[in-house]
């Protein structure tokens, strides 16, 4: 828009407050920046420069300024005193807007200099008496106050008019008051304690000091109006008044208004050209002038209102300052500016003029909404629901209704803001909402007239008030539920965080594929201090099982390593090495002290607890719901691990930071590829498993040793998690590096000639032990452990039919090792099988063979064996013998059954007589 560009306070997603404070703690106070500073978001208005010649060298009279709050007394009050206190930059700034505005007068204001100048705000109460402030601030004070209260017995109830005259002698000073009345309103006024009385005898001091003795004092008082004692003893003075009335015509007060407004607003507004504005306005103004019917003679002045006001229209500017900010408990000119500035930081960018069309009700990102709720009265609350329901409503009954009502979002915010006017003057006629919604494209009349005809139709709420159309009554849900979320003594017990938390466990791991894996937890906002309180019974430590967890740390740590370290060695005292903490982006507040977050999550439990008496509760519960959640999905994007451990000074930890690209549910994973791909170094692993084979040490202590850091300083291998750091040992096994020693029942190790994927296959799902069961499974050399396969070995010498355990028909050329595939009979000192084969049995055949057994299992394992010996479908056995030591008649007779057809079979047996 032309390279407009607004001021840098009203660019954040929540606007800072425009009221003005003389001083405040973080001296950020307007009397405490600089005057340059200061002066840059001020416009001379007629007042404002009333006031400062008020305060000028020859000068002697008190000055009042009256008005109610927000119209910019502190502003005002904040200027007088850099006039004084900084002659030089005011003046520098006079003369600047002489030039700009060609106004030879307003550079040749003078401007009082050699003043002290005292200024507060007296509504933060730091003072019981103005006598106080003059002793605290003047440099003289101190010996004056010491003077009269060293009395004695002559000691007045007030510092006498003599003591203020010999502190002012001392150093002349400016005495700004800001707030006057609402101190003096709330003073104590009984006979032991009539302070009230002593108050409004002292500002008569002060008073008739400044009218007489213009040179040591001068006095500036704020007050809301004329009607109280506050003011009466000034008025006896003869005070300068300043009550923003501006002075001149209408027009000019209109004129001086609108351009403080657009310099308090914009940075650089005065320095766009009429022209250009004039040549972006034009299809605007002309469709106006043709609508409104704008006589001809009238239409210079109006072209000339439309430039002075752009980017805003006259008519909107009119509309809300005498109709709808005068039917609401509004601050007038603070918060139309506030108004203002999110309008423009909304549509600004998109359209060639602000009119009251682009107050969209469905757009609830610029804060639009929120704001003018909580400046609404009832009627507002009402009219704005009935608004909202009425879109709907049309979007429901009007097939293609993007195409049919184009203009749906901009009639229905026209026609809400223009409902909340006061008296006769709520509505509007149909041509004044097509000015509205005309921009830089002329809407055709008749399509217009239908447009407005099926939003009408299909509405329950808008009617026909002679030529007007308005809307009537209902409360809002939406204004209701907001103010509730901004009502901090709602949510005393903290189930405002509780939300949040959930929030915040649901948009990182609230999925159930990752739920599977890891365990997210929220640590809630002193989690430095207290990490578990508050927390679920399900997320305490005793409760934690082999998820991987993930710590969501509410604000970024702004010392990481020193931070970190001390957590871990403080809250977390065993399994430090498994923990990921996600860390939010840079520059963050804590998560639980954000208002933006906060009021979401309370607005999203107000809205579900109302659910139950209407859908528009539940649809909202919704909307703040995904509004939390797209927030918290963007807020977190970098992770940390450990990398180096110092149990004696853990400030010395060092942590691993790595950046994340994905968002919301997506991270855990993500967090898990970076740990694979980029922290973990499979060589530092391989060599602490060679190791603990070396030492023939159980898989569960190696398990437990990763997940703590390693000593001296050693850089820790990030934890995996169980399964996949179990499948990493197999992968060694098959490598050929260690061997694996399966509770006694089993041996695992690569074979001779065995290539490593075969081998991986092969093994990996013989590791299926967890817990405790893995203390019992041991790592060893693989020279620890016979080879079961590989090259053939020499052709065994026959032996006697049936040898050879469960399945056989020869004699191992060597003694086979107990636990390897080529074990011996489970019983070698049984008879041997009777020739034939037993139960399954044929005849010897010629060729070298190799003789495998197994001791006694399950079928399923014996199923698992045959692959393991590389027994396909078509490999050809001979002298197959099972031996089944004990069986009932009934289970001989099912197992002939299941046995193949074309096949013979010898069976024999020993029956136990009865």
């Amino acid at each position: 828009m032309l390279g407009l560009n607004l001021r840098q306070e009203f660019k954040g997603r929540r606007l800072r407050g425009t009221a003005i404070e003389l001083s405040n703690e973080a001296n950020t106070g307007a009397t405490q920046v600089s005057a340059q500073d200061f002066l840059e978001i001020t416009y001379p208005t007629h007042d404002l420069l009333k006031g400062i010649e008020a305060v000028g060298p020859n000068q002697g009279r008190p000055v009042v300024v009256i008005g109610e709050r927000g119209l910019g007394k502190s502003h005002l009050m904040a200027t007088l005193f850099h006039a004084v206190h900084d002659p030089a930059s005011t003046g520098a700034w006079l003369k600047n807007w002489s030039s700009t505005l060609g106004d030879p007068a307003i550079g040749g204001i003078q401007l009082r200099s050699g003043m002290l100048v005292i200024g507060e705000s007296l509504h933060r109460q730091r003072y019981k008496f103005l006598w106080d402030l003059l002793f605290e601030q003047h440099p003289h004070g101190t010996y004056i106050k010491g003077k009269w209260e060293g009395m004695g017995a002559a000691k007045t109830d007030i510092p006498s008019d003599q003591l203020v005259l010999e502190l002012l002698r001392h150093t002349p000073t400016m005495l700004l008051l800001d707030e006057f009345q609402t101190w003096y309103d709330g003073l104590t006024n009984t006979k032991q304690y009539p302070w009230k009385n002593w108050a409004f005898n002292f500002i008569q001091i002060l008073s008739e000091i400044a009218k007489e003795h213009p040179d040591l004092l001068v006095l500036v008082v704020s007050v809301r109006n004329g009607d109280t004692d506050a003011y009466q003893q000034i008025h006896r003075v003869n005070p300068v008044q300043i009550d923003f009335k501006a002075g001149g015509s209408p027009e000019r007060i209109q004129n001086d208004r609108r351009r403080m407004l657009l310099h308090r607003l914009f940075e650089n507004r005065l320095q766009i050209a009429s022209s250009s504005v004039d040549s972006v306005v034009a299809q605007h103004v002309s469709e106006y002038f043709r609508l409104v019917g704008t006589p001809a003679a009238e239409q210079d002045r109006k072209r000339r209102e439309f430039t002075e006001a752009w980017p805003f229209a006259p008519h909107l500017l009119q509309l809300l300052e005498d109709q709808v900010l005068i039917a609401t408990d509004a601050q007038e000119t603070r918060d139309l500016i506030r108004i203002l500035a999110n309008l423009f930081k909304s549509r600004g960018e998109n359209a060639c003029i602000l009119t009251s069309a682009d107050f969209r009700l469905n757009d609830d990102a610029s804060g639009i909404g929120a704001l003018l709720d909580s400046v609404a009265n009832q009627q507002h609350r009402t009219l704005r629901e009935k608004a909202l329901r009425n879109v709907t409503s049309v979007v429901e009954a009007v097939p293609d209704h993007v195409t049919k009502v184009p203009h749906l979002q901009e009639i229905m915010g026209a026609l809400w803001l223009r409902s909340i006017a006061v008296g006769n003057l709520a509505g509007a006629e149909p041509a004044v909402l097509q000015v509205d919604v005309t921009q830089g494209k002329v809407v055709d009349d008749n399509a217009f007239q239908v447009e407005l005809a099926t939003i009408i139709e299909n509405s329950f709420n808008i009617h026909q008030d002679g030529a007007r159309l308005v809307f009537r009554e209902e409360e809002n849900p939406q204004a209701k539920v907001m103010a509730s979320a901004r009502n901090d003594k709602l949510f005393t017990d903290g189930s405002d965080l509780a939300q949040l938390a959930k929030e915040v466990r649901y948009v990182i791991g609230g999925s159930e594929e990752v739920a599977k894996t890891f365990r997210v937890i929220a640590l809630p906002r002193s989690w430095m201090s207290e990490p578990w309180a508050g927390l679920d019974e399900s997320e305490q430590l005793e409760r934690w099982d082999e998820r991987l967890p993930i710590l969501v740390l509410p604000e970024e740590p702004d010392r990481l390593n020193e931070q970190l370290g001390r957590w871990l060695k403080d809250h977390l005292q065993k399994r430090r090495n498994t923990v990921r903490f996600l860390l939010p982006r840079a520059g963050t507040s804590n998560a639980f002290y954000d208002r933006d977050l906060l009021i979401l999550a309370r607005a999203e439990m107000k809205a579900q607890e109302w659910g139950a008496q209407s859908a528009e509760y539940r649809k909202l519960q919704t909307k703040y719901q995904n509004e939390l959640r797209d927030l918290l999905k963007k807020r977190f994007d970098r992770f940390a691990v450990l990398h180096r451990w110092n149990f004696s000074e853990p400030s010395k930890c060092e942590f691993h930071v790595e950046a994340l690209k994905e968002q919301g549910a997506k991270i855990p994973e993500a967090i898990e590829q970076a740990l694979i791909n980029d922290l973990f170094v499979p060589e530092d692993f391989q060599d602490l498993v060679l190791e603990a084979a070396a030492e023939n040490a159980s898989v569960g202590k190696l398990l437990r040793e990763l997940q703590e850091p390693r000593p001296s300083g050693q850089d820790c291998i990030p934890w995996l998690g169980e399964p996949a750091m179990k499948e990493r040992i197999v992968r060694l096994c098959a490598r050929g590096k260690v061997a694996i020693n399966l509770r006694g029942l089993e041996y695992l190790q690569a074979q001779a000639g065995e290539d490593e994927e075969t081998a991986w296959k092969r093994l990996r799902p013989k590791l299926a032990f967890t817990g405790r069961q893995l203390d019992e499974v041991f790592l060893l050399p693989p020279s620890a452990v016979p080879s079961t396969g590989g090259a053939a070995p020499p052709v065994p010498t026959p032996g006697p039919p049936g040898t050879g355990g469960l399945f056989g028909g020869g004699v191992s050329p060597t003694p086979p090792v107990p636990g390897t595939g080529g074990e011996s009979p489970a019983n070698p000192t049984a008879p041997a099988a009777q020739p034939g084969g037993g139960i399954f049995g044929g005849g010897t055949g010629s060729g070298p063979r190799t003789t495998l057994s197994n001791p006694a299992t399950s079928p399923l394992n014996l199923i698992g064996k045959l692959e393991g010996w590389g027994i396909g479908p078509a490999t050809p056995v001979k002298e197959v013998t099972l031996k089944v030591s004990a069986a009932t008649g009934a289970q001989l007779r099912e197992l002939l059954k299941k046995l193949p057809d074309g096949m013979t079979f010898e069976l024999s047996l020993d029956k136990e007589d009865s």
